[in-house]
């Protein structure tokens, strides 16, 4: 193998071996459901099943 065929070959294999992250990850909100249910599972975890959960939204998460 020569040395023009060996980095043509080094040069194939790395771009199709190093991933690469998107320049912006999808992420959106969550939701209010996604919200709660992460409020629920932290509760459990650490063992404050009824603990209220903190907001700024006086309508929500009353009881």
């Amino acid at each position: 193998m020569t040395g023009r065929q060996a980095a043509a070959l080094l040069r194939r294999l790395t771009a199709e071996t190093i991933p690469q992250r998107p320049a912006t990850p999808p992420r959106r909100p969550w939701t209010p459901e996604e919200q709660d249910a992460h409020w629920t599972a932290l509760c459990a975890a650490v063992g404050t099943p009824d603990a209220k959960r903190p907001t700024t939204d006086p309508e929500r998460h009353t009881a």
